[in-house]
């Protein structure tokens, strides 16, 4: 049976937050922090952080796509940013991921976009080659992050330093 991919409800909140603990102990080993109270604040709440396109097979969630509003001062152009994309390892194959990424591609066009960007592990050969054959070009871009331990450090050093 083909995946029905819709936007994410309320409803889904606890197979959801199943589907992003899978997502991570596959690309970390390790669980997620997220709770099912702070996911339904950050997704759901007043002043949502992103956005989630699902993947649906007679009511059971197969994969999801997290996504949220981007701009690219270079181009003057809004885009999305794609957090994560995950299916389930048994539903893999079938068209899936291909339509969740379809499906974020339609809400940036509809949202004014013009772009779309993500990461991609660097070991995660499979991965790349799919995004690779959907159109997708790798950049030299080297990603950075601080966590929190260094960002509140940053922070504190607001004067110049």
């Amino acid at each position: 049976m083909a995946a029905t991919i819709r936007p994410a409800l309320p409803e889904d909140a606890a197979a959801l937050l199943r589907l992003i603990q899978a997502f991570n102990q596959e690309e970390s080993g390790r669980a997620s922090p997220l709770t099912a109270a702070l996911l339904d604040e950050v997704l759901f709440g007043p002043a949502p952080r992103f956005a989630v396109q699902l993947a649906d097979e007679a009511g059971a969630l197969v994969g999801y796509a997290a996504y949220f509003p981007s701009y690219d001062t270079d181009h003057a152009a809004k885009g999305l940013y794609l957090q994560d994309l995950f299916v389930l390892p048994a539903a893999r194959g079938q068209g899936i991921g291909r339509a969740l990424l379809a499906a974020v591609a339609t809400a940036c066009l509809d949202q004014g976009g013009q772009y779309m960007f993500w990461n991609a592990l660097e070991r995660n050969r499979a991965g790349r080659a799919f995004y690779r054959a959907i159109g997708a070009r790798e950049q030299p871009v080297v990603t950075l992050a601080l966590r929190p331990a260094e960002l509140r450090a940053l922070a504190k050093r607001r004067d110049g330093d």
